[in-house]
């Protein structure tokens, strides 16, 4: 560990070093800076003095000339005036006249004289049209008696051009003074810019400068600050508790600390003569070091934490459990090298692994619980569907008076609510879940299910002389959107429990409510408030959990399993509510339900008629048929055209999607379970777009659990019929929804654990009549026929172990042998469904052997009705 802070330590003095060369440096290139502005300055103002000079005594020279031209020209034109007949003197004056003609050639194509007025404005004088050179040149070209007649004018003229000439030159000289003294003022202007600029260029210069020695300073502060931070760091590395070790490239080790040397039993020195893979190793990696770099570069999922955990050999040839991070840095030279930190966490894993056996022994505990409940809950479910169903005879079959009815609903109501006790309890672990967004949302009238649960407690509280009475608001209670399900357990179990713990005293349900944000959502307080035994302080937050009575006594003297309270405050969480509870012994308490739910939309003034229309008021509606059972397809196709319905079949959720998308539908009848894509599915994207978004989609299942009805109706289906399908229940479910209502039914009442009959009499009479025997022959044939073809497929995907596969198989068939009412092969076959969607072998042996028992009563009950079927020797056998 030394070696590595020795060579940070280096790399300090050297970047100090290196520091002091630098300002060096700087100085030196400032000075030499300084001198070549200097010069470049003082030559720039002198060839600019030159170049001014040259310039102004060349063209001084220029504009001269013109002048003295022009006196020539008028001395040669007074000479020839004087002598007009001597030729030498026109001769002269054609010189003269040629040399002025030229001076002012040499005007026009000179920029520096372009601008003078002797240019500008004397030129044009002279040179422009019937001017002085255009009428003078004729003369002068011409013979010498022309021009020797033209000298006296042309002498006249002449006075008035070299006046002209003169003022124009001496006026041009004063503009080219003036525009030299200007050019003269704006170059010293720039070079006293330039002068500036360069002073202020070495000021800033020096200004970086003072700015760099001041970092330097902080710098070498820093430095100071560096050094005493690695020695405090060493310090703390050589306590760490965790090991550090330092390895280079290829794995080497190249340094560690004291805590590394405990932990491998080695010392420095042995520890530096080894390699990485020899004291730290992982099952599986021949290279640990390259795998764990790769591991945390791609943050793989066995690092918790940025750690992975190893084993570590010890000079004993122990292995120790640790658990290793790795940094990757480099070195005062630039390569690479790795500092692993290292813990022992053999003590860790010993606590985990006894949390751990804890954790297993408390949940198998749970699960022996849990067992206990759902057996106990099945078991109750038998008499209970014995005793709905043994009422509903009873009041379909029997003249009962007003008393008698009154009572056998109350018997059918607490029936029902016994029965939906059973079913919560078994979905108890789904409460405060994430799950229990799944619960089907409803509209209902608050008031009226208080009402309802008020009868079916009357008798229970009469029974233990306790009077129930019900405070309702004075203003009428907006319906609300939310899971009537969970409020009605909230309820139902306050009130029962008020009622249990109370004698010959009263149990008073209050309701108060208010509407907030805009009357779009409606709060309610129920109030449960009874005069019974009351509670101790210290209980009161031990009584909502699952399982939980008070004492031993107050259980033996009060009956119950202590699921009540727990399961009524799970319900109101899963709403969004809280139960709050007030309680003096001997005094009574009062348990306060708080939630506020969605206030439901009524539905407009036209629509509110929702009574469902007479079997002969319904009119002809256009009807998607999706099933994958070509019999159930079939048979249910006939029942609706013999209504007068128009009918288009699918045979799955793929191709109903694809009708549903091109065809505006009056109703859509799909079954549930169907290869590719499943009903449930095919309802969800229909309702999401699309013409038929809207309509009433009903599906069709031979499942009738309670448990699976919020899954249908939460997947967007408007209502569920249960197979067999009988006339009546397709009449009922398309009278109800022609209106384009969509009401929910009440979930259908799970059948009673009777012996199942081979022949459903009623479904079989039914069919036998709406289709007559020729059809009935012919689809009973086909699905027996189909039916010995299922036992040997579900034989050979039975012994593969394919049981989805077996288990869409005996769906499909079953669903046939329903819908023209084989009640026995049907309930055999779901049998044999649910044991394979449970993966049960054994199960679904019994159930198969089963339906080979059934087969050949079926054919034999089928011949005693008068049915003519063309069989298989196995079948009828």
């Amino acid at each position: 560990m030394s070696k590595f802070f020795d060579e940070a330590l280096e790399e300090s003095r050297l970047s100090r070093a290196a520091v002091r060369v630098r300002h060096v440096i700087l100085g030196i290139c400032f000075c030499l800076t300084l001198g070549a502005m200097g010069y470049v300055f003082v030559k720039i103002d002198r060839e600019l003095d030159r170049s001014a000079s040259v310039n102004s005594d060349n063209v001084t020279w220029t504009l001269a000339q013109i002048e003295v031209d022009a006196l020539k020209l008028q001395r040669a034109v007074i000479l020839a005036s004087e002598r007009p007949s001597d030729p030498a003197a026109l001769d002269d004056l054609r010189l003269a006249f040629d040399i002025f003609y030229s001076r002012f050639n040499i005007l026009s194509r000179s920029d520096q004289l372009r601008s003078l007025p002797v240019t500008s404005s004397l030129r044009e004088e002279l040179w422009s049209q019937g001017a002085f050179f255009e009428r003078v040149t004729p003369l002068i070209d011409g013979d010498d008696a022309t021009l020797g007649a033209a000298v006296p004018a042309l002498r006249v003229e002449m006075d008035t051009i070299t006046d002209r000439v003169r003022e124009q030159v001496v006026g041009s000289l004063q503009t080219l003074m003036e525009a030299g003294d200007s050019r003269r003022t704006e170059l010293r202007r720039s070079l006293q810019v330039f002068a500036s600029a360069s002073l202020g260029l070495l000021g800033l210069m020096a200004a970086l400068s003072l700015v760099i020695i001041l970092q330097n300073r902080a710098q070498s502060r820093r430095s100071e600050t560096t050094e005493r931070a690695i020695h405090n760091l060493r310090a703390t590395i050589e306590s760490s508790l965790d090991a550090l070790i330092i390895a280079d490239v290829h794995g080497q080790i190249t340094d560690c600390n004291g805590a590394a040397e405990a932990l491998f039993g080695r010392s420095r020195d042995e520890v530096r003569r080894v390699r990485f893979a020899q004291l730290l190793g992982r099952d599986g990696h021949d290279d640990p070091l390259a795998s764990l770099h790769h591991m945390i570069r791609s943050n793989a999922p066995e690092l918790q934490d940025g750690r992975l955990q190893m084993a570590a050999s010890r000079a004993d040839g122990g292995r120790v459990p640790v658990e290793v991070a790795l940094a990757e840095a480099k070195g005062a030279s630039g390569e690479p090298m790795f500092i692993a930190f290292i813990r022992d966490i053999s003590e860790r894993i010993e606590r985990e692994e006894s949390l751990r056996k804890a954790r297993n022994d408390a949940l198998k505990g749970e699960e022996a619980k849990s067992r206990f409940l759902a057996v106990m809950s099945h078991e109750m479910r038998t008499p209970l569907n014995g005793l709905i169903a043994a009422t509903e005879l009873l009041q379909s079959s029997t003249d009962l008076d007003q008393r008698q009815s009154w009572l056998s609903e109350i018997v059918l109501s607490c029936g029902w609510a016994a029965l939906d006790q059973v079913n919560n309890v078994l979905e108890l672990t789904r409460l405060g879940s994430e799950q229990s967004a799944s619960y089907q949302v409803t509209d209902f009238s608050p008031v009226q299910v208080i009402r309802d649960l008020m009868l079916q407690n009357h008798p229970h509280a009469a029974k233990r002389g306790n009077i129930l009475q019900f405070e309702e608001p004075e203003t009428p209670v907006a319906k609300v959107s939310a899971p009537r399900q969970l409020f009605l357990r909230v309820l139902y179990n306050l009130i029962g429990n008020a009622i249990k713990f109370t004698d010959a005293g009263s149990v008073t349900v209050r309701l108060a409510t208010d509407l907030r944000d805009g009357g779009s959502r409606l709060h309610l307080t129920v109030s449960v408030i009874d005069t019974g035994i009351g509670i101790a302080e210290g209980d009161l937050e031990r009584i909502f959990h699952n399982f939980e009575t008070l004492d031993a006594s107050y259980a033996r003297m009060r009956e119950g399993t202590g699921l009540g309270l727990g399961i009524a405050k799970l319900s109101a969480e899963a709403m969004g509510g809280t139960i709050r509870v007030s309680s003096a012994l001997g005094k009574g308490s009062t348990f306060t339900f708080d939630v506020t739910l969605p206030v439901a939309v009524e539905a407009p003034a036209h629509a509110r008629d929702d009574a469902p229309l007479a079997e002969d008021e319904v009119p002809a509606l256009n009807i998607l048929v999706v099933e994958d059972n070509p019999i159930n397809s079939l048979l249910l196709t006939e029942m609706l055209r013999l209504r007068g319905h128009t009918v288009t079949t699918a045979a799955d959720g793929v191709e109903a999607v694809e009708h549903a998308a091109a065809i505006a539908f009056d109703m859509i009848l799909t079954d549930i379970s169907m290869p590719r894509m499943d009903g449930l599915e095919a309802t969800r994207i229909i309702r999401r777009e699309g013409l038929c978004r809207t309509i009433p989609i009903i599906g069709v299942t031979a499942n009738a659990s309670p448990d699976k009805m919020p899954e249908f109706l939460g997947a967007g289906m408007t209502d569920v019929l249960v197979k067999p399908i009988t006339r009546a229940a397709l009449v009922a479910v398309i009278a109800n929804y022609a209106r384009g209502t969509a009401r929910t039914r009440q979930r259908p009442a799970p059948a009673p654990d009777v012996a199942v009959p081979v022949i459903n009499a009623d479904v079989f009479s039914e069919t036998l009549e709406e289709m007559g025997r020729d059809f009935v022959e012919r689809i009973a044939d086909r699905l027996l026929h189909e039916t010995e073809s299922v036992i040997i497929q579900l034989e050979d995907l039975g012994s593969v172990g394919s049981f989805a596969d077996a288990g869409k198989a005996a769906h499909k068939t079953a669903g046939a042998a329903a819908a023209i009412g084989l009640s026995g092969l049907h309930s055999a076959l779901a049998s044999y469904e649910r044991a394979a969607n449970e993966c049960d072998a054994t199960a679904a042996s019994s159930a198969l052997d089963d339906i080979r028992r059934i087969l050949p009563r079926t054919v034999a009950e089928l011949r005693d009705k008068g049915l003519a079927l063309a069989l298989s020797r196995a079948a009828a056998e």
